[in-house]
């Protein structure tokens, strides 16, 4: 490793998440001497900055280094560019293991929906049948997903997951803390678990990043009981059920 990873994470703040993806880019960047703008403004990001800011250097590394090669959908889907299934189903199964029913599933930060499409699977080897929901912030992404899922592509849509408005609500809906800054980690929490889940259903909650943060401990801290959790390499996991409406 030499002293690459101080040249590439030096300049950001320790708040701010270190995509795998975009770290492997940018260390490769940072040797070949060839950093993108949008690697080096997401690189440089204070640790203060205004959340729109911070939504659009995030949007312009995402789509820089997803578009970069759309033959390939594990690098669409977040994955480095050498990733293939084995390494694929090592780092995203996990997430199947929330799912105990059949039910409607959201997807937040969807990108080409290859992630839905193989909880589908995973699901439906635990006898469970999941309909594929999801939005990204990141427009050119929509159609890649629309285009994997036939029949369902009204249930997918352009919208930046803080800002979001959800039309309806949902059995499961799975996002990432990275998506916002830290500071709007509670509140991006709870408009999920008020606005966007069904009574008794699930929030799923992942960390995608070179050393995650324990997701669970995260939720627990907030006030949230952990229903369950789970871990792969680069990926921290866990989930809380809604109450059910009293009837």
């Amino acid at each position: 490793m030499g002293t690459v990873p101080s040249v590439v994470v030096a300049p950001r703040a320790v708040d701010c998440p270190h995509f795998p993806l975009i770290l492997d880019l940018m260390t490769t960047a940072h040797l070949k001497g060839k950093c993108t703008p949008a690697q080096h403004r997401w690189e440089s990001l204070p640790p203060d900055a205004p959340r729109d800011e911070y939504f659009a250097a995030l949007r312009d590394v995402l789509r820089e280094s997803y578009l970069a090669d759309p033959d390939n959908p594990y690098r669409m889907s977040g994955r480095g560019p050498e990733v293939g299934p084995e390494r694929w189903e090592e780092t995203r199964r996990c997430i199947a293991e929330a799912i105990n029913r059949d039910g409607d599933f959201m997807d937040i930060g969807c990108a080409n929906g290859l992630l839905l499409e193989s909880l589908i699977q995973w699901a439906a080897h635990k006898g469970y049948a999941i309909r594929p929901h999801g939005i990204d912030f990141i427009p050119e992404l929509i159609p890649y997903a629309q285009a994997r899922h036939p029949g369902h592509e009204d249930s997918f849509e352009v919208a930046n997951a803080f800002y979001w408005q959800p039309r309806r609500q949902y059995h499961y809906v799975r996002t990432n803390l990275e998506y916002v800054p830290k500071a709007d980690w509670p509140e991006f929490i709870r408009r999920l678990l008020d606005l966007a889940l069904a009574p008794g259903g699930r929030l799923i909650v992942c960390h995608y990043d070179e050393h995650p943060v324990d997701v669970a401990t995260v939720l627990t801290d907030l006030g949230y009981t952990v229903a369950g959790q789970s871990s792969a390499p680069h990926v921290s996991l866990a989930w809380t059920d809604k109450p059910s409406t009293l009837r």
